[in-house]
């Protein structure tokens, strides 16, 4: 039992020195490893191991010389010892050749000559080069290989001799061999030993704290939020400890540094979202100052208008005569502004406002057109329409002219209503409003009709539409047409520009409005070729300018159906080719309403124009849709403020708000604002306080035929 616990326990021993053993060489082979793998290492310890080597070497060429002198000179010992051995044991006997012979024989010397009294006395080889036994041996010159001439002068131990001796020292070559085989191997050895013991400092001393700085320095630029976590204290005084206290001063730094662009971040963060904010709520404030009237609350003609034509588009209405537009006008309002004042005047418009809205289902279905006049959408059944549709005007117009009470007063207003009935007063809103207008303002000329149909004038209107269509054909023909250029200034009232205008001065007729004219061309397909006209007129008019000196750039309004038209960018710098213009002076302007028509292929055409370098601009600015989503995606340089809310600068406080949000919120998104319809000094100067860019109006210069190209 005691005998198997024993060997249980020599097992275990064995085994535990085993493991031992193998964990000190795998120990040792990283070590060495990571020593070879160190090319500064490998390179110090290279250069320490050829060094000694290099110093053993040179240590050896002399001790091989005395090594190989001192085996001579033992030989010549050796060969003297023998030749005085045998002259004393010859004491009183005469040296004989035979003798000689017999002395050769015992002793290393091959050949032996002996001089006295002039006698010589030789046996074996002969002596041929004879050096003194005390001289330089290894240098003497060797007779023949393997052997070397020595002589003695005389001397009472040699019996008053001179004897000459060859001796053999072909033993000597082999010593010599195996001395420099021994002094290499030693060299080799301690050559070895100390590249050890170097490796082993160096890996101690430089090695091991700069694979430590190393990992530091990589896990530090792994971790480049938290340089702090890696600073040691350096373990070492020397100019490693100096190199590490030099890190940890750089991640120190780096972490002040990180810090402080934390900080940074953070502000920025906050101050993004805080001008996020404002955009956002700059762009609803926009959108309700361009979509909705403040005073009431309800849709402007704008909004009134886009849901008017998105209804009107569904599809799915029921018969005709079934939906009229009406349109409201209170008499006499500007005498009850006058006589009770603007704030009573605002609260009547505003009650009204809120019965209006409770005869729509859909509040973008009753607006506020502009002053005292009102619009909505009636919706009646198929059934006795045109009965239903009088009934709910006289409920409509009866529940306005209600007395309304503000304080201890009540006010009341006349009513006057005009109607255009669907399809048969048009198909769009703009037409249907307009013509409901017109018949507004008939019923207000009439004495007793308060409400009025537009469709009684309807056959003589498009009459009259025809004829002008008519002549508008000819007009695009004959080149009847005419451009004014009106002069753009920049806040310092510099020239930077002109506009350039369409006129038509229709025979008997005399000049017809832009307003009238070119809807007319727009809805029969007419304004493709005036507009290129325009363009061709106003690129020719730039090139003469040009001549002139002229660096300023003509800006030229672009339809809705130009937008549609793909080819127009080809013929656009076709035109600035032949006459050798700069596309960076040519803008296209463009209405919101013009580019909200088909947004797809605007943006594709606004594109185009980008790509030739033309500067766009988009017009009237504020009557459109203001669609800031669409606004931020477009690729112009420049909007123009609608004249709309320049005439009430600077004492309107609604222009004012709403003209600044417009200059700001163009100038963060990177456009410039140019204002027109500046008539007056007051203006100007307020619009070039605020930062307006540019500014264009009567006051600053007249549309004429020929501008003058100024200073630009």
């Amino acid at each position: 039992m005691k005998s198997g616990e024993g060997t249980e326990a020599e097992l275990i021993a064995d085994v535990s020195k085993t493991a031992a053993n193998l964990e000190l060489r795998r120990s040792f082979r990283e070590w060495a490893r990571r020593l070879a793998g160190c090319g500064l290492c490998r390179n110090l310890t290279l250069a320490a191991f050829a060094a000694i080597l290099t110093i053993e070497v040179a240590i050896l060429f002399p001790s091989y010389r005395n090594y190989e002198e001192d085996l001579l000179r033992q030989r010549a010992e050796v060969a003297i010892q023998a030749i005085t051995m045998f002259l004393n044991s010859k004491s009183g006997q005469a040296v004989t050749p035979g003798r000689l012979e017999v002395l050769l024989a015992n002793s290393s010397l091959t050949g032996i000559s002996m001089i006295a009294g002039g006698t010589r006395i030789e046996a074996g080889e002969p002596v041929t080069h004879p050096q003194p036994a005390n001289g330089d041996l290894r240098g003497a010159v060797r007779p023949a290989e393997g052997v070397i001439d020595l002589s003695w002068s005389t001397s009472p131990g040699l019996s008053d001799y001179e004897i000459l001796a060859r001796a053999d020292v072909s033993d000597v070559s082999g010593k010599l061999i195996a001395f420099v085989f021994r002094i290499l191997g030693l060299s080799l050895l301690i050559a070895v030993f100390v590249t050890v013991v170097t490796m082993a400092v160096v890996d101690r001393m430089m090695l091991s704290p700069l694979l430590k700085l190393r990992e530091r320095i990589a896990r530090a630029g792994d971790d480049a939020e938290h340089p702090g976590k890696y600073v040691a204290s350096p373990e070492r005084s020397d100019e490693f400890g100096e190199v590490e206290r030099a890190f940890n001063g750089m991640l120190t730094q780096n972490a002040s540094y990180l810090s402080r662009m934390q900080l940074l971040n953070k502000n920025l963060d906050q101050l993004l979202d805080e001008r996020t904010r404002s955009l956002r709520k700059t762009e609803q404030e926009l959108e309700i100052r361009t979509l909705y009237d403040q005073l009431t609350g309800l849709a402007n003609r704008n909004l009134f208008e886009d849901q008017l034509d998105r209804h009107l588009n569904r599809g799915d209405l029921e018969q005709a005569g079934s939906e009229a537009v009406l349109v409201l006008g209170l008499n006499d309002f500007q005498a009850l502004n006058g006589l009770a004042g603007h704030e009573t005047g605002d609260r009547v418009l505003q009650e009204i406002a809120r019965r209006l809205a409770g005869r729509v289902v859909d509040h973008g279905h009753v607006a506020r057109l502009g002053g005292d006049v009102f619009g909505l959408l009636i919706t009646v059944g198929s059934r006795g329409a045109s009965d239903s549709l009088e009934a709910r005007i006289s409920a409509i117009i009866e529940a306005c002219e209600a007395p309304v009470r503000i304080g201890q007063k009540t006010y009341g207003c006349e009513v006057s209503a005009g109607v255009a009935i669907t399809p048969l007063d048009g198909n769009y809103a703009r037409t249907l409003l307009s013509h409901a207008e017109i018949a507004m303002h008939r019923a207000k000329k009439s004495p007793s009709e308060r409400v009025q149909f537009f469709a009684s004038e309807f056959g003589d209107q498009m009459h009259r539409r025809q004829e002008m269509i008519g002549d508008l054909k000819l007009a695009v023909q004959k080149h009847q047409f005419q451009l004014y250029y009106q002069p753009l200034f920049d806040r310092l009232k510099r020239c930077v520009g002109y506009e350039a205008l369409l006129r038509w001065h229709r025979p008997v007729h005399g000049l017809v409005s832009p307003a009238e004219f070119i809807p007319l061309a727009e809805q029969t397909g007419l304004i493709s070729g005036v507009g290129d006209w325009v363009l061709e007129q106003a690129i020719r008019q730039l090139k003469a300018w040009i001549d002139e000196g002229f660096t300023g750039r003509i800006a030229v309004n672009v339809s809705a159906l130009q937008l549609s038209d793909r080819d127009l960018s080809q013929r656009i710098n076709e035109m600035l080719k032949r006459f050798d213009v700069s596309a960076g002076q040519l803008e296209l302007e463009i209405t919101e309403t013009a580019l909200m028509d088909d947004v797809e292929c605007s943006m594709a055409t606004l594109k185009r124009f980008r790509d030739l370098g033309l500067t766009l601009a988009v017009d009237d600015f504020g009557t459109g849709y203001s669609s800031l989503a669409y606004l931020k995606a477009l690729p112009v340089s420049r909007i123009k403020i609608d004249r709309a809310f320049v005439t009430g600068l600077p004492d309107n406080d609604q222009d004012e708000a709403l003209c600044r949000t417009i200059i700001t919120l163009a100038h963060n998104l990177g456009f410039e604002v140019i204002a027109e319809g500046v008539e007056t000094e007051a203006q100007a100067r307020w619009l070039a306080v605020s930062g307006c860019d540019e500014m264009q109006g009567f006051l600053l210069g007249r549309p004429a035929l020929k501008g003058y190209p100024r200073n630009s």
